[in-house]
């Protein structure tokens, strides 16, 4: 019954049972009363309209892109109303390494699946063949990224992770010289003197405590060398943690809430950073990278200083380096983008990769047993001795294997992509994935996999390896340009504390072991808590 039908009986009963009231007064109340419900009612329909409008049409612009994969005929995962197939990881249950993970699982027996993060449309490929045919033999169909980038709000996001196509291809020809084996030779001087001061730093928490949360130790040790090749500081980072550089190097992949937004732009919401002119690093961060990097160069430039380092390499091209018979050179903004991506590509993978490490050192005694053999076969431990560890090498491999960073890879498609051997088509503008997890834990391609087993990738063993089934540093013209010097630190690193330490669980050890929801990069949630015993003391 309508409140204006009650008003009206409501006159009914006041002009026969109220005689104070005048009828004048009564109407007048009545009157009052239902123009006021009926201004109520036009309000809350507007209100109320207001609010539906969208909400349906952004589940029918839902219900019409959800049904892409559909109409083409590609198997496909059923997606949620606007968010897509991510409600695993925004719920955060699982982090988006075994998301992917978990997608490869339940269809490996396909080609490729269709999946949605939001409304972009990606495909998740599984099959080895498609995925050489993608990475390598058609890769001017996949030489892109679809990463957000601003070179004009934020230079530094215009680095080679980001960078697709014709800049990508530019940029890269002008880095790929800084890397090679007499370069990375000359900075070795930086990379085990910071290896020893993690040494020395190591054996003074044991003194104090048990337990070792290896995180935060690697974490400076990944810092004090990022620091110093890339941007030229000799700052004692891993003793000094209060060092500004290493808070705002902390800045960029802590797993906070404004981080993990920022990261949500960086993957999903180019068009919304673009459209509102919104930052993917903290401002303060970026302008203190930006200036260290500036001012650092101009320090060199007008001292006529040099050292054996990243940054050094990298004045070399803004100079003008030759290369054959070509002159390449680079802006000091490339410069600077290049110095930074070390930090968002090293800082934290390296101290996870060092952390993983030495839990499956202390969960396996006998692979930590011959690792012992091997660096205690050395008196020292320089670049050549390094180089002729190859057990330390194989079960660098297996650890690669095993905790791959990140666990997956994503490409855009740049043209219209016939798959070969089906009627699929992939689109222009969709994303390609790839589970480098999936693959790396998958028992047809390796046995046992959750197993740690160096011996997976000794000299008899290796070629056994079937080809795009292992590829922790990426595969085709986009790996990893870095992959050498991340695995000099990391080697250099755990070689020096391997001579000096055994490692052992603790109560806090993580088992079993799994990885944070909230981080991109595979890191163990809870931290990493290990016992690490003085060998030279026993």
């Amino acid at each position: 019954m309508s409140r204006a039908i009650i008003y009206w009986k409501m006159l009914y009963f006041f002009y026969f049972n109220n005689k104070s009231s005048s009828f004048y007064e009564i109407t007048n109340f009545v009157v009052f009363q239902t123009l006021n419900m009926a201004t109520i009612t036009l309000w809350f329909l507007g209100y109320f309209l207001l609010a539906v409008i969208p909400i349906l049409s952004l589940y029918l612009y839902s219900v019409s892109v959800f049904k892409y994969f559909e109409k083409r005929g590609i198997p496909y995962e059923p997606a949620t109303f606007a968010i897509g197939n991510l409600w695993p990881v925004l719920s955060m249950k699982k982090s988006y390494n075994d998301f992917v993970f978990d997608l490869y699982k339940k269809h490996k027996t396909r080609k490729m699946v269709g999946i949605f993060q939001f409304f972009k449309k990606t495909v998740l490929i599984i099959d080895r063949d498609l995925l050489r045919d993608v990475l390598v033999r058609d890769f001017e169909y996949f030489d892109s990224k679809s990463l957000h980038y601003n070179k004009d709000l934020e230079p530094l996001t215009a680095h080679l992770f980001s960078l697709g196509g014709h800049q990508w291809k530019v940029l890269r020809k002008k880095v790929t010289p800084t890397f090679s084996s007499s370069k990375l030779k000359g900075m070795f001087q930086t990379v085990i003197d910071n290896a020893h001061k993690l040494s020395e730093y190591a054996s003074k928490i044991t003194e104090k405590g048990d337990e070792v949360e290896c995180k935060d130790m690697f974490l400076r040790f990944g810092c004090a060398v990022i620091a110093s090749t890339a941007f030229g500081l000799d700052i004692d980072f891993v003793t000094d943690k209060s060092i500004t550089f290493f808070e705002m190097a902390e800045s960029i992949v802590a797993p906070t809430l404004g981080g993990m937004f920022r990261n949500g732009l960086w993957f999903y919401g180019g068009f919304i950073a673009k459209a509102f002119n919104l930052r993917i690093i903290p401002k303060k961060t970026h302008d203190f990278f930006f200036n260290l990097v500036q001012d650092t160069v101009q320090y060199r430039e007008t001292h006529g200083i040099t050292r054996n380092d990243l940054l050094q390499l990298l004045i070399q091209l803004k100079r003008g380096a030759k290369f054959g018979d070509e002159t390449i050179q680079i802006t000091i903004e490339e410069l600077a983008a290049q110095s930074y991506v070390f930090i968002l590509g090293g800082f934290e993978t390296t101290s996870s990769a060092m952390d993983f490490f030495l839990y499956e050192m202390a969960m396996n005694p006998e692979v930590q047993e011959r690792v012992h053999a091997e660096v205690d076969a050395v008196d020292e431990i320089t670049y050549d001795t390094l180089a002729g560890m190859e057990y330390l090498e194989m079960a660098l491999d297996e650890l690669f294997r095993k905790h791959v960073q990140p666990g997956f890879l994503n490409r855009t498609c740049t043209k219209d992509y016939q798959v070969p051997g089906t009627d699929y088509v992939i689109e222009k503008g969709t994303e390609v994935l790839v589970s480098t997890q999936g693959l790396h834990k998958d028992p047809e391609l390796f046995p046992e996999p959750e197993r740690f087993i160096p011996e997976r990738f000794s000299t008899e063993n290796k070629d056994k390896i079937k080809p795009f089934s292992y590829m922790p540093f990426g595969e085709g013209p986009r790996y990893c340009i870095g992959q050498r010097f991340a695995k000099l630190l990391v080697k250099t690193g755990l070689a020096i504390l391997m001579k000096r330490f055994s490692v052992e669980t603790s109560p806090r050890t993580p088992n079993p072991l799994r990885y944070d929801p909230r981080a991109i990069t595979v890191a163990a949630a809870g931290g990493m808590w290990l016992r690490l015993v003085n060998r030279q003391s026993v």
